[in-house]
């Protein structure tokens, strides 16, 4: 660049400078970089590192791999490591990056001011607080609500709320309660277990919209879409999806075939397919099943009812029965019809049981985290004490009951 060259720049540059002086328009901050120089454990500037992680955006406990350049989180993927997710990421999941930084996110703690305001309190004051909140009311009756807690944390609150003569309430405004109770009606225990898709040859949905939000929708989309495809290795073709629901939802927008049966008759259906395959010896009977046929409806019995001909009943059992390898699966508004909601889940176990499938489809023992989550009796009783002023002390920590909940667990703390 010559002389010339380089004064005409300079001017340029000096006359944009001084014009945006005149209109006020100021330059961002000087901000000064400060290298490490002692650097924090495990961590190179430039160099990305990596935590294994769980994602708790919902109860599924999806693993994860969380990117940290110089000591902030950057992104969010799945963990291909985890037999939940296996790598897979919900969108739920990877948009849990930005509560970390929100702006509008809570950073201090806060107590109401006199005239009901939001004031900032220093940790050691709100401490000094809350240690005398406890110890007034150590005694009177103190509860922790949270949500699900698996890892320590939640061990913690138990072993406190014991120390403290407290109680420990879990809260998940999805609990799938009636999967639970119709589990312990049908097998004798509560627990909610493993539904094997992968490995399933005929998937029936009783209303169950595992693509969306059943329980672990990415693990169930991943082994759904090995069990709908064409794999080598695999013998046979690829499964068949029938969805049993009134609404066609993403979940039966998937399903090679959708039964609109009429709200609340889900559960005629998954019996008269159980009698099918009983009266015709469709697979093998067990023991304490034998002469149960006489005892469930015939699909000419239903069939009306369900809104479907008898003769496709029929159709819909033999196939299930014959792939050897039926899953049917109860959820969502088709376990939401009252008090008799887990019905369903027990007639639908029902029809698992007969085809043979419990044990193999269907696996106890590696079961749900939501099967530690409190029952929605537990709430009943908070709030019945609540009401009552038998708890002095409400401590709520990953849970939003207020929101959630009827409006009686608010007019209770509101007493």
């Amino acid at each position: 660049m010559d002389r010339r060259r380089f004064l005409t720049v300079l001017g340029a540059t000096g006359g944009a400078a001084a014009a945006a002086s005149a209109c006020d328009i100021h330059p961002e901050p000087t901000e000064h970089l400060v290298p490490y120089t002692v650097p924090p454990e495990n961590q190179v500037p430039g160099i990305a590192t990596y935590y294994a992680t769980t994602c708790r955006e919902c109860a599924a406990g999806c693993g994860l791999h969380a990117k940290v350049r110089e000591g902030r989180v950057v992104k969010l993927e799945g963990n291909p490591d985890s037999p939940i997710n296996e790598g897979r990421l919900c969108s739920r999941g990877q948009a849990a990056l930005q509560g970390l930084y929100n702006p509008d996110r809570v950073t201090d703690p806060m107590a109401r001011g006199p005239n009901g305001e939001w004031q900032k309190l220093s940790w050691e004051d709100a401490i000094s607080r809350l240690q005398a909140k406890v110890k007034e009311a150590r005694g009177k009756g103190i509860a922790f609500v949270t949500g699900l807690e698996s890892g320590s944390f939640g061990e913690l609150v138990d072993t406190w709320m014991k120390e403290i003569a407290g109680r420990h309430v879990t809260y998940e405004p999805f609990a799938f309660e009636a999967l639970r109770e119709g589990n312990r009606i049908a097998f004798g225990t509560p627990a909610i277990p493993w539904y094997d898709f992968a490995d399933a040859r005929y998937i029936v949905s009783f209303g169950a919209d595992f693509m969306e939000t059943w329980l672990s929708p990415v693990g169930y989309q991943n082994g759904f879409t090995r069990a709908h495809a064409f794999e080598s290795g695999r013998d046979g073709s690829m499964a068949k999806f029938v969805s049993v629901a009134p609404r066609l939802s993403l979940t039966g927008m998937s399903a090679d075939e959708w039964i609109a049966a009429k709200p609340g008759t889900e559960f005629m259906l998954a019996l008269a397919m159980a009698q099918v395959i009983l009266a015709e010896r469709l697979a093998p009977t067990p023991a304490d099943a034998r002469g149960l046929e006489r005892l469930l409806p015939a699909p000419q019995q239903v069939a009306t009812l369900v809104g479907m001909e008898a003769r496709d009943i029929r159709r819909l059992s033999r196939e299930f029965a014959g792939s050897k390898g039926g899953l049917a699966v109860a959820g969502g508004l088709a376990t939401q019809y009252g008090s008799g909601a887990h019905v369903l889940v027990a007639s639908v176990n029902l029809l698992n049981y007969v085809a043979g499938q419990v044990g193999k489809t269907i696996q106890f023992g590696p079961n749900h985290a939501l099967e530690a989550a409190g029952s929605f009796k537990g709430l009943t009783d908070l709030v019945g004490d609540m009401s009552a002023g038998k708890v002095a002390l409400l401590l709520v920590h990953g849970a939003n009951p207020a929101h959630s909940l009827p409006a009686a667990f608010s007019q209770a703390l509101g007493r």
